[in-house]
């Protein structure tokens, strides 16, 4: 997990000198540049979790793990086919979305395809899960919390990033960095534990949600 850690720490610190400097102008190393650098090595990641998955389903048969990389598999998709943005421009067009909060209609679109989306994946992962092991629950709850993370900074964050961008705030380029750098440290983290999994034949002594339940019992 560190070599994953020092990687989105060296694409996050070169895209803040290209910002301050232009030094690497023309070279897309941008944190947002549309198959730049630092997407592909994201790419990288959500696809070594499918097959991570993949692997602990072989070793296991247990459904949850397949289920698991089917997420993942969505959402390589979605990064590299932007389907959610396609998406969501359609969705803003054909029902005339409204532009609430600063945000644009097809930001609109965008955030109920997605809640649409999550909603049905995680159902059924939560179909898989309910028949598999404790242990499959348990790295199922695991990758949940994970995935909130995800969401938190992939939907939550880059909303505010649209809303300050649109107002051209000097905010807009501090959320980029914690929204597409957010993004790789997490789905690092995903890389991390999904492997973990993989290598000890779908089974893992974490139990990262009870330590997050613990956490906000404190709060």
């Amino acid at each position: 997990m560190l070599l994953l850690f020092c990687g989105d720490a060296v694409f996050t610190v070169l895209h803040l000198i290209n910002v301050e400097t232009g030094w690497f102008r023309g070279s897309r190393i941008s944190l947002e540049e549309d198959g730049g650098p630092a997407e592909i090595f994201q790419y990288l990641k959500e696809f070594s979790i499918v097959v991570c998955m993949v692997v602990a389903f072989i070793s296991t048969r247990h459904a949850a793990y397949l289920s698991w990389a089917f997420v993942f598999l969505f959402l390589l998709a979605d990064d590299a086919g932007k389907i959610h943005e396609g998406v969501g421009g359609w969705l803003a067009r054909r029902y005339e979305l409204p532009a609430p909060f600063g945000l644009r209609s097809q930001d609109l679109g965008e955030l109920l395809f997605s809640g649409a989306i999550g909603v049905a994946i995680l159902g059924a992962v939560g179909v898989a899960v309910r028949h598999g092991t404790e242990q499959c629950r348990r790295i199922s709850r695991d990758l949940g919390c994970l995935l909130v993370a995800l969401a938190l900074v992939g939907v939550l964050i880059d909303m505010l990033h649209t809303i300050a961008y649109t107002r051209q705030s000097l905010l807009a380029q501090v959320l980029l960095v914690v929204e597409d750098g957010g993004e790789m440290f997490v789905m690092s983290a995903v890389m991390a534990y999904a492997f973990h999994v993989a290598t000890h034949v779908g089974r893992t002594r974490f139990d990262l949600w009870f330590h997050v339940r613990t956490r906000l019992a404190w709060t």
